[in-house]
């Protein structure tokens, strides 16, 4: 009988035992698993749209006419004026370092000139002209970026391009003189296509979830450029066009990247798991 009631009791030890831990399990869910270490942020759609705005230094390396060389005559006192732009493009962030995108952009007319002086062997004499036009291009480029790390939503980047453009020159009126009488010409619209390449840097300041600013400088290569052939006024006369060659720019852009899903660097900081204390009634 004794051995009956040490039996009886020690199931019911058991059994309390069990109903106390399925009861402690119940009261507390168990701890998230941890998060893996890595870079701040995960990709869940790599998407994103830009547009930019901007100003260039747009300089012309050299100019050519073949008249002006045929002769063997000299360019100088080169002009050229700051340009103003704008493009859109799409990209896609592969993760938290590379990024590419396909830019287009138009960049608005920016006055060019120059003068020449050559020596016209008809009249014995040196004669002279000064050029001025307008300079307007179309850009597409296919550029890829590194992102160099996020400290308080800033996230420095370096990155280039590679694509084409084409340039027109417009507007192009070629004043001068042949022994003391007043020259004039003009020359229809001329464009020319060329590879275009670009080198940036710059900074992106994450104001939210999906909105992103940028801060650049770029330095953009837009090859050459050319009139139509160049008309005489009075005569019935016309000349090779006027070409500008190697033209760059040194551009300061304000841009805005709107991401599809990005991560929010900015947001709440996450709240480590701590589990309540165990209190035990007696």
């Amino acid at each position: 009988m004794g051995s009956l009631k040490t039996l009886a009791l020690a199931g019911g030890l058991a059994l309390g035992a069990s109903v106390a831990a399925h009861a402690a399990d119940l009261a507390y869910a168990p701890p998230p698993p941890p998060e893996p270490l890595g870079l701040k942020g995960t990709i869940s759609s790599g998407f994103y749209l830009r547009g930019d705005v901007g100003v260039g230094v747009q300089t012309v390396s050299k100019f050519h006419q073949d008249d002006v060389v045929q002769f063997g005559g000299n360019f100088f006192g080169k002009t050229d004026n700051s340009a103003f732009f704008a493009g859109l493009g799409i990209g896609y962030r592969f993760n938290n370092w590379l990024r590419f995108d396909v830019t287009g952009e138009y960049r608005g007319s920016s006055s060019i000139g120059v003068n020449d002086i050559v020596f016209n062997p008809f009249i014995n004499d040196f004669q002279s002209n000064t050029y001025k036009a307008n300079l307007s291009s179309l850009v597409t480029l296919f550029n890829g970026y590194i992102d160099l790390g996020t400290w308080n939503c800033l996230t420095p980047y370096i990155g280039a391009g590679i694509g084409f453009t084409q340039n027109r020159i417009s507007g192009l009126t070629d004043q001068g003189s042949v022994a003391g009488f007043p020259t004039l010409g003009y020359a229809n619209n001329g464009t020319k296509t060329n590879v275009a390449w670009a080198l940036m840097a710059g900074v992106g300041y994450e104001v939210n979830k999906n909105l992103t600013l940028e801060l650049g400088y770029r330095y953009l290569n837009l090859g050459d450029g050319q009139s139509g052939r160049i008309q005489n006024a009075f005569l019935a006369e016309n000349y090779g066009p006027l070409k500008a060659k190697d033209i760059d720019s040194h551009d300061f852009r304000i841009g805005m990247r709107w991401n599809f899903g990005d991560p929010n660097c900015c947001g709440p900081t996450p709240v480590a798991y701590a589990p309540p204390p165990v209190v035990r009634k007696y």
